[in-house]
Formats: structure tokens, C-alpha cells, sequence
């Protein structure tokens, strides 16, 4: 019994936040969903084309002048005529770098092996220069690597040169150590070192590198976009400063024929690569087009740059949200999503919020690029829209069936202009499913055909049946016409309400119903007049018919099952306009047969001639009704409420 009676609270709890929970579902649902694509992947190329685009739009940074490269480029290899370079050639440049007396050399060149003349010379030329890194290769999976030979190991330091390729061969990452560093790291340690006696440090406990007051943030397998990479080793994102071309290149032909002043190499971080399209050293970057690639070169550049930048100028790195802050910003969105949806019912303001949403988070993302912080942009907006259409489509059928419900139920009843005025203040009426109960005052008419079975006796079923829709569709129409609604047929007998569905609080509403009430029984009567003189011409017996008129308070809602609904009203007033109609058996209600309440009698400003007709004890009541008939519409009455129609 106490499950049960859980059940039936959630249920209840259920109808009364149907359309709320269902959307908020929905939005939850979307959010589980994208989490888990992005979980598995499956906007990481997206995630990654994002992040190129935010480097793109970035404005350019200042060139640091810190870091200059001495190009081996294809004019420089056709001036010397040959490649590759003899060791003496590169010894000639290390003598004339190191005269300049830089912070540190790289050769970003591999010399495990001796070329050409002059190995002995580049040996003591690094020796001397006692600032050199050179490159070393580590090896990959099917990828063997190169080591340092035992001479120039002697003289100098190692650093290897291996950067991590993403789909397509692009370098986003760098990585800085293994179980050694990395040739740009070990660069940027020498210049930090040399010129701000700031060491990059390590903590083994806690696994990181820091420089100056900075942490450098370890790219983790899940980090950022990037989802189930391989993430050995320390790597980090490269923090580009620019497309290629962003630092200062000087002809290593140049330097060698004495055309470079040593004071542009002085104190800086030199290094010497190959900028030749022939010797295949480059790769794309996020600021490549088709035909655009970045140098290796260039590459170690930028992450020797981000490493002196952060412990100097304290430029940050990139860095991305835990995933747990990542996750909590795209159901955020996505929630936001589905909330524009339920609180905006027009499509257009609808999808004008969305696509001012949908800017505000991609300028949002921006900004926090520019700020070193990589936001997830095509989880958030592909939750934010996709959360908006599910619930707009929910919506709609959520409407199309409010629609169906409420059409279906007013349609047979009142004239299609008032269906539409229902629909556009369908929140007043729909309420679980169902049409809302209402308390409201309305004129209830009742209409009863006196004589059916004397001709149901004397006439043949169809011909009986053919009268009876005569009947009945003379009744409905001035009942639609004079703003009523049918309530039901009962038989030969019709209910119209005037005052619903559209309820009406205001005293000159409510007698303007009255007056329209009376008014349709009327013309009601004298349509049946007409139809009575066809009928005599035709030698057929007269349709005689007993109107019941009563205003007041009742409760308008919808009754059945959920398989058949109908919309009605039920009250005491009901029951007084039915009495009314019966005591036309008994009263006289003059040539029209209609009888009216004194409640509804009060409330037709003069506009008809009626008379008294006497207190009668209606059947079910204790106390005498005061009962009037109506004679005629007065001559100004016609004119009057048509204006007010």
C-alpha cells in the first residue's frame, strides 16, 4: 500500500510538471549524450579544428626577439652548390655564432656522422663555444632512433627533436621530456639560466615542470579535445606565436660571408636549421593553408619561446578546464538549449535567442583563448542546439496534440473564429491532459422540440430524421452566430452556454451573454415560424419547441475518459434553464415559448419586452423561481448588439 501510494504521488507529481520534466529530460538526455560521443572520441577532430581556428583568430603576437634562426634555405644550399653541408661548414658557423657570444646554439641538423671535411673542426669549434645543443632522435614504434656519437656527446649537450603528430601530420603538442629533455627545452633552460638565473624545475612527487611562478600543465591522454591519445612522456601544447615566418631568419650563407653584425645574435637563443622546401624538414601547423607548412625549426622556436616567455613575461601556457568543469559547462549550454524552447513559444524569437547563444559561446570561447584557455566549443554548441530542436520538436507535438485535444472538443460546439481564440489562450485551458475546471457565470439555453413523437409515430424514419437535423442546424446556427456554444444534443433537444469557453468576468460581459442568449432564442423562434409556414403549405403538422433561459455561476471543464472527452458545464443554473424549458408545458411563454429567469432578466437593458409570468417552485428547488417570457425584441435592440457583436 505505501509503494502504491508513492507510485501515486509520482504520478500525480508527473501530470502536474509533465511538460517541465519532459523537457528537462530531454535536455539531460542530450547532455549524457554528447558527453558520452565526446567521451569516445567522437568530436575530437572537431574539438582539434576549433582549436586551429582560435589560433587563427588570435591576434599576432610581438616577435621575440629572443630567438633567432640561422636558415639553411634553398637559395642558401644552391650558393654553396651542394647538400649536405661539409662538418667544416658547420663549424665555420658555430665560430661565427659563438664570436657573437649568444645564451645558447642549436643545430637543429643530425650529425651522428661525420660529412665531408673537417669533422675535427665543428668538434673543437662546440667545444669552444661551450653552449651547444644538438638534436637526437628517440625511437618511435617502427621508427629507430639516433643517438649523439660519443665525440660530440663529449662537447655537448643532447636534446631530442621528436614532436607529436596529430591526424594529418599536424603539431599542436610538443613533448619536453622523456627520461631526457627535449632539444628546446635544454635551450630554454641555458637561456634562463644565463639571463634570469631562473631554473626550470621539476617535482618528482608531483610529476610536473614549473618555470618561474608557472606550472607547465602535462597534456593527460583525456585533455581538452583530445580523447585516448598516447600522452608518454611530459607533453604540453605549443602556444604559437604566429604562422611560419614568426621569428627572425638570417641566411646562414650570410653569417658565414661576414654580412650578419654579431650583436643581432648576441645573448639570444640561436638556431641553426633547414628552411629548404627540398629537405622535407616541415610539417602543418594550426596556421597552415594547403600550401603553407611550418620547419622543424621553427617548431622547437615556438616551444623554446613559450618556455622563456611564461618564466619571464609570465605569458601563460594553454591550458584546458578538468573534465569535471568541462562537463558541467556543456550541460549547461545544452540545459540552456532546451530552456529558450520551453520558455519561448514563437519559432523566430526562439532561433533569434539561439542564434545569439550560439554567438555568445563561440565569442566566450574565444575570449577564454585568449585568456590560455581551451573551452570545448562543438560539444557545448552542438548540446545547446541540439537540446533546442528536441524540445521545440517535443513542443510541437506536444502542441499539435493540445491542438487535436482542444479542437476536437470546441469545434462541433462554437464557430471556427472562436476555436482560433480558444488556441491562442490555450494555457487557461489545458491542465493534465484535460480542459481545466473553471468556475464561471454563464447563460445556459435550453430548447425542446413539444411534439417529436407525434411525428416520429406518423412519419417514416428518414423523413423524421431529416426534420430533426432541420431542427437542430436552425438552433446551432444562431447559436454560433450570436457567439454560443453547443453544448450538447440531447435527442431533439439542444444545450447552448453563452459565456465559454472564454470566461468573462466583467458585469457588462456577462449580460452582454445574456442579451445574445435571448437574442438567438428569438431568432431561434422565428425561424421556426418560417419553417412552420413551409411546413403547413406542405400539409405538415407545425414544429412546436419550449426555450429555457437561466444565468449564473457554474463549472466548465472537460468530462469522460481520456478515449472520449467532452467539454460541458454543470451547475444548479444548468439545472434551472432545463426546469424552464420543461415549464413551458405549463406557463405560457408567449408566442415565442421563451422563458428566462429573473437573474437573466436583470441583465437585458431593456432591450426586449418581456413580462412577468409568475414564482414558480421548479422541480429539485425549495425556493420559487421568478419566471418572465419574452415577447419581442425591441426595434433599437437589433442595431445595438450587433455593435457590440
Amino acid at each position: 500500500m505505501q509503494l502504491n501510494r508513492y507510485f501515486l504521488i509520482l504520478g500525480n507529481f508527473w501530470k502536474r510538471h509533465q511538460h517541465s520534466l519532459a523537457a528537462s529530460s530531454i535536455a539531460f538526455s542530450m547532455s549524457i549524450g554528447v558527453l558520452g560521443l565526446r567521451g569516445a572520441g567522437g568530436f575530437q577532430a572537431l574539438d582539434l579544428k576549433s582549436l586551429d581556428y582560435l589560433f587563427r583568430l588570435r591576434p599576432t603576437e610581438s616577435v621575440d626577439d629572443r630567438i633567432v634562426i640561422i636558415e639553411i634555405s634553398e637559395s642558401d644550399i644552391q650558393r654553396q652548390g651542394k647538400w649536405p653541408w661539409s662538418d667544416r661548414l658547420f663549424a665555420d658557423l658555430v665560430d661565427k655564432i659563438s664570436v657573437a657570444k649568444p645564451a645558447s646554439i642549436g643545430i637543429d641538423k643530425i650529425l651522428d656522422l661525420p660529412s665531408g671535411e673537417g669533422r675535427k673542426e665543428l668538434i673543437a669549434a662546440i667545444k669552444a663555444a661551450g653552449n651547444v645543443v644538438n638534436v637526437t632522435v628517440l625511437a618511435e614504434t617502427g621508427k629507430q632512433g639516433i643517438s649523439l656519437p660519443q665525440d660530440l656527446a663529449d662537447v655537448s649537450q643532447a636534446g631530442f627533436a621528436n614532436l607529436p603528430a596529430d591526424s594529418g601530420s599536424l603539431i599542436r603538442r610538443a613533448i619536453l621530456a622523456v627520461d631526457e629533455g627535449s632539444f628546446p627545452l635544454l635551450l630554454a633552460e641555458m637561456y634562463l639560466e644565463k639571463k634570469a638565473n631562473m631554473p626550470i624545475k621539476f617535482d618528482r612527487e608531483l610529476v610536473r615542470f614549473s618555470v618561474g611562478d608557472r606550472v607547465i600543465p602535462r597534456i593527460r591522454s583525456n585533455y581538452g579535445g583530445y580523447r585516448n591519445i598516447d600522452s608518454s612522456g611530459y607533453q604540453v601544447l605549443i602556444n604559437y606565436r604566429g604562422k611560419e615566418g614568426s621569428f627572425k631568419h638570417i641566411s646562414a650563407v650570410d653569417l658565414l660571408q661576414g654580412k650578419i653584425e654579431p650583436a643581432r645574435l648576441h645573448d639570444r637563443i640561436v638556431l641553426i636549421g633547414v628552411t629548404a622546401i627540398s629537405i622535407k624538414d616541415s610539417y602543418p601547423s594550426p596556421f597552415s593553408t594547403e600550401d603553407e607548412v611550418m620547419y622543424g625549426v621553427e617548431f622547437h622556436a615556438n616551444i623554446a619561446s613559450q618556455i622563456i616567455s611564461a618564466g619571464i613575461d609570465h605569458r601563460p601556457f594553454i591550458d584546458v578546464w578538468s573534465e569535471e568543469w568541462e562537463a558541467v559547462w556543456i550541460i549547461l549550454w545544452t540545459i540552456a538549449g532546451g530552456a529558450i524552447s520551453v520558455l519561448t513559444r514563437n519559432v523566430i524569437i526562439n532561433w533569434l535567442i539561439l542564434t545569439g547563444l550560439v554567438l555568445t559561446l563561440g565569442g566566450s570561447v574565444t575570449f577564454a583563448f585568449m585568456l590560455a584557455w581551451w573551452l570545448p566549443f562543438f560539444p557545448a554548441v552542438i548540446g545547446l542546439v541540439g537540446a533546442n530542436v528536441l524540445v521545440t520538436a517535443y513542443e510541437f507535438s506536444q502542441e499539435q496534440a493540445d491542438r487535436k485535444l482542444l479542437t476536437g472538443l470546441f469545434s462541433r460546439h462554437v464557430s471556427k473564429e472562436l476555436v482560433d481564440v480558444i488556441w491562442a489562450q490555450r494555457e487557461q485551458f489545458i491542465k493534465e491532459g484535460r480542459i481545466a475546471g473553471q468556475e464561471v457565470y454563464v447563460t445556459v439555453l435550453f430548447t425542446d422540440m413539444r411534439n417529436f413523437s407525434t411525428f416520429s409515430e406518423k412519419q417514416q424514419p428518414a423523413e423524421t430524421l431529416i426534420l430533426l437535423n432541420e431542427y437542430l442546424g436552425a438552433i446551432a446556427s444562431v447559436v454560433l452566430q450570436h457567439g454560443g456554444m453547443v453544448d450538447k444534443y440531447i435527442g431533439d433537444a439542444v444545450m447552448a452556454v453563452f459565456g465559454v469557453p472564454i470566461p468573462h468576468d466583467l458585469e457588462q460581459d456577462r449580460s452582454k451573454d445574456a442579451q445574445n442568449a435571448v437574442m438567438a432564442a428569438v431568432e431561434a423562434a422565428k425561424q421556426l415560424i418560417e419553417m412552420n409556414k413551409h411546413r403547413i403549405d406542405q400539409g405538415l403538422p407545425q414544429v412546436v419547441t419550449g426555450i429555457g433561459i437561466n444565468s449564473g455561476m457554474v463549472i466548465a471543464g472537460s468530462l469522460g475518459s481520456e478515449e472520449r472527452l467532452e467539454y460541458s458545464v454543470l451547475g444548479d443554473a444548468v439545472n434551472v434553464a432545463s426546469r424552464l424549458e420543461s415549464l413551458n408545458k405549463e406557463a405560457d411563454g408567449g408566442a415565442y415559448h421563451i422563458l428566462i429567469s429573473q437573474e437573466t432578466s436583470r441583465r437585458l437593458d431593456d432591450k426586449f419586452e418581456i413580462e412577468f409570468v409568475g414564482d414558480f417552485a421548479l422541480k429539485g428547488r425549495e425556493a420559487e423561481t421568478s419566471v418572465y417570457r419574452v415577447l419581442d425584441v425591441k426595434d433599437r435592440t437589433i442595431k445595438l448588439l450587433d455593435e457590440m457583436n
